[in-house]
């Protein structure tokens, strides 16, 4: 029988030769629950409470778990401190994996190969989907939730087989176009409701010719169009990417090429230009171009579907050999500590902090206000996963999101602003 690459997951998770759309099944196979800190609500806590309840016994065999500190991280008070502490403690005496300094842990938990191509994972958290980018299932029930629970309690889930929407971008992306574009341009063709209960899976020449940061930033904002998940083939270049970079060894695993679909959406990559999501939410998007008028207090290149390699790389590009804006706050936070790493090595977060950016440590604060928030009546442009008001400060600022490209481009002149003026070839 012809399978989608879901549908190949979850029939190998379930220990079944398939699986079809609507089709009900156990999977035990999986990594996770996977949580992360945050300053006031312990997050493991809270699901150990409930998952307790509902079993009847105490949680203490959380090999399979993982808790990434993340978010409020470096901790800034001393209440901060403690409370991490406890969660440290908390995760450590029921035998989870924690990573307390590498950074993003929906990166960070894909570099350390706890996430896998072809494998499921559990995590309450939907943005958790970008490592759909490298072929990996992220789970936590679809729109119902209720997966970390499950998982907890019973050490096994039911999920139903959701049906697959194929995305198809074949051709060319212009140099300084990348996954937000791309995914804004998608976004607008889906809407919110578009995919509801689906898993998008991502193809075609333009995805395969994508850097794997790029191609799991692709997949990390799926919820918005009422997705389950997202799904990008496992190819040569994931492996390679593993293999060279974390010393890990993957796996190739595709859909069929005559599997069925619910629905197959072509899009062609010359067509895509640098596109900005504009306030109040994240489901209206427009070309750059549109919005040159609008002047911005604030960029940020950063969050778990920012801050890459591929991302800092291209700013660099842009941002050499000019300032920023008088009166324009930059704030760049590589997504993990390896990414750090590397482009310090190649240089780029000098030429950044030349050309006036404020560097920081990989933190998840960025995306909340934690870090960079806003003042009533300021804009900022931004990687962020959200942009609804009140997400960084003030309700009455105003957060347009976009590609690392335009925010650079964008930090030059003070105003929104397409990229491919600032580009530079080669």
């Amino acid at each position: 029988m012809k399978q989608t690459l879901c549908e190949k997951i979850l029939a190998k998770a379930a220990g079944k030769p398939s699986v079809t759309p609507g089709e009900y099944i156990t999977v035990k196979d999986f990594t996770g629950p996977i949580f992360y800190s945050f300053k006031g609500v312990s997050v493991l806590g809270m699901y150990m409470d409930a998952a307790e309840k509902i079993s009847g016994k105490k949680i203490s065999n959380g090999n399979k778990y993982i808790y990434n500190e993340d978010h409020n991280s470096p901790p800034v008070n001393a209440d901060s401190i403690r409370f991490f502490k406890d969660e440290h403690k908390r995760a450590k005496d029921i035998g989870a994996t924690c990573y307390c300094r590498e950074g993003i842990g929906h990166v960070v938990n894909v570099e350390q190969g706890d996430i896998m191509p072809g494998k499921v994972f559990v995590h309450f958290d939907p943005q958790a989907s970008n490592a759909g980018g490298v072929g990996a299932f992220y789970t936590n029930g679809g729109r119902f939730g209720g997966h970390v629970v499950e998982a907890m309690a019973f050490d096994e889930i039911t999920l139903c087989v959701p049906e697959t929407i194929r995305v198809v971008i074949d051709g060319q992306l212009k140099p300084y176009i990348s996954a937000k574009d791309v995914w804004f341009a998608v976004q607008n063709e889906l809407g919110p409701d578009g995919a509801i209960g689906a898993v998008v899976e991502f193809d075609g020449s333009a995805i395969e010719a994508m850097d794997i940061d790029q191609r799991m930033i692709l997949c990390g904002e799926i919820s918005y169009v009422g997705a389950d998940t997202a799904l990008i083939k496992s190819d040569a270049k994931t492996c390679t990417w593993y293999k060279e970079n974390f010393g890990i060894e993957a796996e190739e695993i595709s859909g069929d090429s005559d599997a069925q679909y619910s629905r197959v959406l072509h899009f062609c990559a010359e067509d895509i230009v640098p596109m900005v999501t504009y306030p109040p939410e994240v489901f209206t998007s427009c070309p750059a171009s549109e919005l040159k008028n609008v002047a911005i207090d604030q960029c940020i290149i950063g969050t778990c579907i920012g801050g890459s390699l591929s991302d800092l790389r291209i700013a660099a590009n842009i941002l050499k050999g000019h300032q920023i804006k008088e009166g324009v706050r930059f704030i760049v936070s590589p997504v993990t500590q390896y990414v750090y790493s590397q482009a310090a090595r190649e240089g780029l977060l000098s030429t950044l902090a030349d050309a006036g950016a404020i560097v920081i440590a990989p933190t998840c604060d960025v995306c909340f206000g934690g870090v960079g928030p806003l003042n009533p009546g300021e804009v900022s442009l931004s990687q962020q996963t959200l942009n609804v008001p009140g997400r960084s400060g003030s309700h009455e600022a105003f957060i347009y999101l976009a590609s690392a490209a335009t925010i650079a481009a964008s930090a030059i002149t003070g105003y929104i602003t397409s990229p491919e003026t600032y580009y530079r070839e080669g």
